[in-house]
């Protein structure tokens, strides 16, 4: 069962983040009457959005954020959308997350829609750079964050903290696991995090299309640098337009990592994009999403986290999944 909070909450940060009074007399609107629930539902899950905060420098990012009714000692994961998507998408899979004993925190980028519909202007050149500030501020400040929400006050454990990247969000989670873009100097890389999984991330410059080249400069990649334990995960059938090489370019995430860094690759055959059912199962293409694509897929993500995130639960992730390219 899903609880939503519809919070409007403004998170003003300056020492430390508060929460308006105003805010905690939100009413909570369940999505269906319990009775009708099947009981093997799983466990309830809320969530509350939207969610306001500042981040110091006077811009504004909303959240989405989806956790466990009850329960403590929760892990969080930040997860960035896909471009001229949002906080909105990806339910099946954030809740399967949370139904795993995960807070999910899913931010706003510029280039989010609006209620379905494409953000109005130009995407911003440095849209690339602002949605790595917000994985920065947001992987070092989730200990204020959570404790300014009521609901899940004490229940974090913020030394549990990974990253999860779609498609565009999936570069942004490289560089604050310490990739470096563009031929820049500056690192990104923020130790707060200490796993990531990157979903159909874009691969290297040098093999996009001529037209992306030129709009698309800081995807001119250095994987080297990027830290583990990371999980790529890539449709065998994404043919993007952003390149001629087919579905293996985004395989270059995982070939320009080192080894020895905990890197895996787990390659979904036959799926596009969205990976066999990472959000609608009405993301083309059509007949893309299947219960078995998406039942492999969540459960290697949450294996994947448990394990990199909490050892004591988890078990050898690289030596036990033989189906994996580990290095």
């Amino acid at each position: 069962m899903l609880i939503q909070y519809r919070w409007l909450q403004t998170l003003l940060v300056a020492v430390a983040l508060v929460l308006p009074a105003a805010a905690s007399k939100a009413g909570a609107e369940a999505s269906a009457p319990a009775s009708s629930q099947p009981q093997d539902a799983g466990p309830t899950l809320i969530t509350i959005d939207p969610v306001g905060v500042g981040q110091g420098d006077g811009q504004p990012m909303n959240l989405r954020i989806t956790a466990p009714q009850q329960g403590g000692n929760l892990g969080v994961i930040v997860l960035s959308h896909g471009n001229q998507l949002s906080r909105s998408d990806y339910g099946p899979l954030v809740r399967h997350l949370a139904a795993h004993g995960y807070v999910v925190l899913q931010p706003d980028h510029p280039d989010a829609s609006v209620d379905g519909l494409m953000p109005a202007g130009e995407q911003p050149a440095d849209s690339w750079l602002v949605r790595v500030r917000q994985l920065a501020w947001l992987g070092q400040n989730i200990r204020a964050i959570v404790d300014a929400v009521p609901l899940l006050k004490g229940r974090v454990d913020p030394a549990r903290i990974a990253v999860i990247g779609h498609s565009f969000g999936g570069h942004s989670a490289a560089l604050v696991m310490g990739a470096r873009s563009g031929g820049q100097d500056r690192s990104f890389d923020v130790p707060g995090y200490r796993a990531a999984v990157l979903l159909a991330p874009p691969g290297n410059f040098d093999g996009l299309t001529q037209a992306w080249k030129l709009r698309a400069p800081y995807l001119a990649m250095d994987w080297s640098t990027m830290r583990g334990p990371v999980l790529t995960v890539n449709g065998s059938m994404d043919m993007t337009p952003l390149t001629e090489q087919g579905a293996d370019w985004h395989n270059d995430v995982w070939r320009g990592s080192s080894s020895g860094g905990a890197m895996c690759l787990m390659t979904v055959e036959g799926a596009g994009h969205y990976l066999g059912g990472i959000d609608s199962f009405l993301r083309p293409p059509f007949g893309d999403a299947s219960a078995g694509r998406r039942a492999a897929l969540f459960g290697t993500v949450v294996e994947f986290l448990d394990s990199a995130l909490s050892p004591q639960r988890g078990r050898d992730f690289m030596a036990r999944r033989e189906d994996l390219s580990c290095k």
